[in-house]
């Protein structure tokens, strides 16, 4: 029975898709639902599955992937990332269960430990919930791997990726991923080979009587039928379907109008010449409607074979900003024709130059300028030292190693559980059990230092608790100290502000300004409370004028000869602490420039650190850090004892956000951030990534 042109059609399914001649590159046990509705408009309907998922000859990884999915000793702060029905299929083909909900019961444990599921679209994720694996996250954005990265939920802390893929997979996803900060483990789940496979992952069910029979052609059998202009529409299910069908001839389909899935497959064929339609869901409503537009457009029924344009030398150059170096600066490749003498706008890529307008003939002095690789005589090429990753290590000038980290940390009285910084994700206020644990992961991970910070149930005007033998701080070095002993400098901070219900440093005379001689008595208590509390280190951060005096001879009177001093020397005040007052719950009401260093003063730095090393200090500090750099570079000239900087909450708290919003590479920024810190002095840094810091140090070094 004839059907109807295209001029005849309208965008009503039934009219649009009577009589149609409709392939769908997908196999009859995947086809199923989306056949028997374009049957039911009048659509001439065969299959062409092209492609079959099967095994990979090697399943070892991807049994070790489905091992660490199933550990609930490594469920937290991890994720199973599902992009395909297929993987869901090779997931239950490894795990040994065909049909059932083995594979939800494996995972049972990790589940309940903190394992989440992520599918990629609806049938992925109903593919999952019949294996007994329900996802946690499905995409609205898009049913793809763009979409479920624009959907990927913000977290406290980036963790572990697991992404069994088809070994034709795009890294989109492990990219995107990775550059939040994941650490993402692939594994190939499936293979594709052409169709019929011999192994597939699943075969079509037998049709249960004749009208649910379709025809499914094999790919020489479809080239036929386009051949024949037998085919009006072609629904195309994935980009390596495209490729497979296409091969490199793209013209098979002129004519032919296409519909895509989802938007890769578009790009796919876009790619190679061929304009498509995308279902605005990859749904078999929303293919049909596609297809119900495509063949009601004129325009997009028939389109010509795809055509590539010959080259021509005088097509025009697109502007560009960037700048071409004269020749006697640039060394050109030998694919890459040299610029020309004077800087003018290009579009070339590093491989292709654009042709001049006008032959220029071959002479003596054109050829040393457009046809010969110049060589110059350089004594020094620093690109030498730059050529490899080992290389680049052994000329290293600076490096981070976890002994040069401190890590601070936040203990609060009565907690029985950690409870979580919302303005800085993966820092916590500790319990005193998960306290000790911390420490106890700091000095197995090399780190060198502990800087500890109290949070009390009770504030009064004079920060009591700060100075009690059995306030938080002092009862949490206590702990700290006989966890880890001697293998880690167990540190305090010697201040007031946590203690205080007024939030500052120091405290108050009668007119409300912050008495600093009355504050440096109550300092040296607390210096002596917290030295007996079993404190290597003490940190004085209240800027205070003569603190360091105090406190040495405070500890010195008091027997405590051998606990060092480090000195806040050029404690700034800065924007950038807000996280760290919610981490200390402040109760400060306006600020404290009347005791901190003004921002705009730099000589200042320098007499308050000769201060401090006049009355005794051991160590110094530069606080904040990365705002600050010139003030480190100008301690570090001068000091002849160790420097230190802390890399403050709130520089923290913009590299995590930059990076749950994919802005930056966020292990990359925090590398970069804490090298910075000691290529300019420091001799150690306070950070709040020092653990991972030393994580990533034992990984580059082949020490895990």
């Amino acid at each position: 029975m004839p059907h109807p042109g295209p001029a005849d059609r309208s965008t009503d399914p039934a009219a649009a898709l009577r009589g149609a001649g409709v392939v769908v590159t997908r196999s009859a046990d995947r086809a199923r639902e989306l056949v028997e509705l374009l049957r039911g408009h009048g659509a001439r309907v065969r299959l062409a599955p092209l492609l079959e998922a099967t095994l990979p000859r090697d399943t070892g990884p991807v049994a070790a992937l489905l091992d660490r999915a199933a550990d609930p000793e490594s469920a937290a702060r991890t994720w199973l990332v599902v992009t395909s029905v297929n993987t869901v299929r090779a997931l239950r083909a490894v795990a040994g269960d065909a049909a059932g909900a083995a594979l939800g019961d494996r995972c049972a444990a990790a589940r309940r430990a903190g394992l989440r599921v992520a599918a990629v679209g609806d049938a992925t994720a109903a593919a999952l919930t019949a294996a007994g694996l329900v996802p946690d996250l499905v995409p609205n954005t898009a049913h793809s791997a763009a979409g479920l990265l624009a959907d990927w939920p913000p977290e406290p802390a980036p963790g572990t990726v697991l992404l069994p893929l088809s070994a034709r997979a795009r890294p989109t996803l492990e990219a995107g991923l990775s550059a939040r900060g994941h650490r993402v483990l692939t594994a190939t789940a499936y293979e594709t080979v052409p169709w019929p496979a011999p192994a597939p992952l699943a075969r079509a069910a037998p049709a249960d009587g004749a009208d649910d029979h379709v025809d499914e052609l094999h790919r020489s059998e479809l080239l036929t039928v386009l051949a024949a202009g037998e085919v009006d529409a072609v629904v195309l299910t994935a980009p390596s379907h495209l490729a497979e069908l296409v091969g490199d001839d793209p013209a098979v389909l002129a004519g032919t109008v296409l519909v895509a899935i989802g938007e890769p497959t578009r790009l796919a064929a876009a790619g190679r010449g061929l304009p498509s339609v995308a279902a605005a869901l990859p749904t078999p409503e929303g293919i049909r409607d596609a297809l119900a537009r495509a063949l009601s457009d004129p325009g997009r029924a028939a389109h010509p074979a795809p055509e590539v344009p010959a080259p021509t030398p005088t097509t025009p150059v697109p502007p560009s900003t960037t700048l071409v170096a004269p020749p006697t600066l640039t060394t050109a490749s030998p694919t890459t024709a040299a610029a020309p003498t004077t800087p003018t706008p290009t579009a070339a890529t590093p491989t292709t130059a654009a042709a001049p307008t006008t032959p220029t003939p071959t002479t003596e002095e054109t050829n040393s300028v457009t046809h010969r690789t110049p060589r110059y005589d350089l004594v020094s090429r620093p690109r030498r030292l730059r050529t490899t990753p080992a290389v680049r290590r052994l000329a290293a000038q600076t490096r981070v190693h976890p002994s040069d980290l401190i890590l601070p940390v936040f203990v609060r009285e009565g907690l029985a559980e950690p409870a979580p910084l919302g303005s800085m994700p993966g820092v916590v206020q500790h319990s005193m059990d998960s306290l000790r644990r911390a420490a106890a992961e700091a000095a197995a991970k090399g780190l060198g230092g502990f800087m500890v910070f109290g949070v009390p149930a009770e504030r009064d005007p004079e920060g009591s608790a700060g100075c009690d033998p059995e306030g938080i701080l002092n009862r949490a070095l206590r702990a700290v100290r006989a966890e880890v002993g001697d293998d880690l400098v167990v540190m305090a901070d010697l201040c007031l502000d946590e203690f205080t219900d007024h939030g500052h440093c120091g405290v108050l005379a009668d007119d409300g300004t912050v008495d600093n001689d009355a504050t440096l008595e109550i300092y040296g208590r607390m210096a002596v409370a917290q030295a007996e509390a079993g404190a290597h280190v003490l940190g004085p951060s209240g800027m205070m004028d003569g603190q360091v005096g105090v406190i040495r001879s405070a500890l010195d009177e008091a027997g405590h000869p051998d606990v060092a001093v480090l000195a806040y020397s050029a404690k700034y005040s800065s924007a950038f602490y807000g996280p760290f007052r919610e981490a200390v719950d402040s109760q400060l009401q306006g600020d404290r420039r009347t005791y901190q260093m003004d921002p705009a003063n730099r000589r200042e730095a320098l007499h308050e650190l000769q201060l401090d090393l006049d009355e005794g200090a051991d160590m110094v500090m530069v606080k904040p850090a990365m705002s600050y750099l010139d003030i480190l570079r100008d301690v570090a000239e001068v000091s002849p004892v160790p420097v230190s900087a802390y890399q403050i909450s709130g520089e923290y708290a913009m590299i995590e956000a930059a990076a749950a919003n994919g802005w930056i590479d966020r292990r990359a920024a925090i590398q970069e951030s804490v090298l910075s810190i000691r290529r300019a002095g420091a001799d150690s840094v306070l950070t709040y990534f020092a653990v991972e810091l030393a994580d990533w140090f034992r990984d580059e070094n082949g020490l895990s």
